[in-house]
């Protein structure tokens, strides 16, 4: 399966992923005094940093004066703070984070990274345009991560395409949508296999297919569920046996788990390739795990006896929103529409049919597909196995919190 969007492209080594401001790093005296300078994303405003800095006493240091902006979407998410870390890490980028809480304790973890800047989003519901459009024109780049499960799956696709929209008014260079697989285009729109967080991203995907990929170049991400979710939602039961217990609706099937750090470095990749990733769909994973994998790595990395169990999807859905008003009866969405007849599936029935893609996509053959070579050959160095993940975060079965609300 072709990994590609609109157009064929050849693909290079990959890029290094950590590069410094200069060729010296800051004096540890300086270091506060340096982060309080107000640099805003223009040229001017660069070289008035440089300036700032010969103030310090260190014109020594080699400024970078290209360093670029990104407007982002979806900043204090698992997703949005894993590639923000990875990006302003590299200090090539300054981020403009969108939030709704500029104090919520996930803005303010973001907020203590180098290089970013919160952008109040002022929107009860949905996006405070003309926060994002001020915030778009003083951006070079931008990165899109709306959120179905707050939004709902139409107004998703609704503001999907008005952030693209917007991005292209404002002058925007290149846009990423963080999207998902278009599985109900792929299976013929068979309704077991209908996700709604996933078809609402994945219309935008298709709808971005029909736009011109200049003067505003773009690429589409599809990622799957976060390996991260082992430390809580997919986290093992430790029996009194000692014995870990997968517990999961997988059958023989897999999942494509994708690795958060790892779809940070994909998008430096694609701001740095852009001729080649423009008008791509790339289609990210570390590899497709079954159940029996997951213990084979398990056992491996920590020497502790594990099992697989294949759980009724029933008892699975009723345990992940047992916390939700109505349980897996909630409907998706609900916590920023109230009627609920606006919205089109609960918690369950999406989880259901979630649970029947991954069931169905065993040995990269089924409903789910990615082109790992292609993988390889962006991010040759990329984490490719469940045990490998395993051992690069000392994982142990102890319960971490992943997934957040959006603030």
């Amino acid at each position: 399966m072709s990994a590609f969007g609109t157009r064929s492209v050849t693909h290079r080594r990959s890029p290094d992923f950590v590069h410094g401001v200069g060729s010296t790093a800051l004096p540890p005296n300086t270091v506060s005094k340096y982060k309080r300078l107000n640099t805003p994303p223009n040229a001017s405003a660069r070289y008035s940093r440089a300036a700032d800095l010969i103030d310090l006493g260190l014109s020594h240091l080699s400024i970078d004066t290209n360093m670029k902006t990104i407007v982002f979407v979806g900043a204090t998410g698992a997703q949005g703070g894993a590639i923000i870390k990875t990006l302003s890490s590299t200090n090539e980028y300054k981020i403009l984070a969108l939030t709704r809480s500029t104090t919520s304790p996930a803005a303010q973890a973001i907020a203590g990274l180098p290089n970013v800047e919160l952008v109040q989003n002022n929107a009860g519901f949905g996006y405070d345009v003309d926060a994002f459009y001020q915030a778009a024109q003083r951006s070079d780049y931008a990165f899109i991560n709306t959120d179905g499960f707050a939004l709902g799956e139409q107004a998703e696709t609704y503001w999907g395409i008005r952030l693209f929209e917007l991005s292209a008014r404002a002058g925007v260079k290149h846009l990423i949508w963080s999207g998902l697989d278009y599985n109900g285009k792929k299976t013929g729109y068979d309704p077991k296999f209908y996700v709604g967080h996933y078809e609402g991203k994945a219309r935008v995907t298709e709808w971005m297919r029909s736009q011109p990929t200049s003067p505003m170049a773009w690429t589409v991400i599809n990622s799957g569920p976060y390996i991260e979710m082992l430390w809580e939602l997919l986290l093992p039961e430790r029996g009194s046996d000692d014995v870990y217990s997968f517990k999961l609706p997988l059958g023989q099937g897999a999942i494509p788990f994708v690795h958060l750090e790892d779809f940070g470095r994909y998008a430096a990749w694609i701001y740095t390739h852009e001729d080649e990733a423009n008008g791509m769909v790339l289609d990210i994973a570390i590899a497709h795990i079954s159940g029996s994998e997951l213990v084979r790595a398990f056992t491996a990395a920590t020497g502790k006896r594990a099992e697989y169990v294949d759980e009724p999807v029933a008892e699975t859905v009723e345990k992940y929103f047992k916390h939700l008003p109505k349980g897996a009866d909630t409907k998706v969405g609900i916590s920023s529409v109230k009627d609920e007849n606006a919205l089109l599936m609960t918690f369950g029935e999406n989880f259901t049919n979630w649970w029947n893609l991954y069931r169905n996509s065993a040995d990269n053959k089924g409903v789910i597909q990615r082109d790992y070579a292609l993988l390889d050959r962006i991010l040759p160095d990329r984490v490719k196995s469940a045990e490998e993940w395993m051992k690069k975060v000392g994982y142990d079965a102890t319960r971490r919190t992943v997934l957040r609300s959006r603030a």
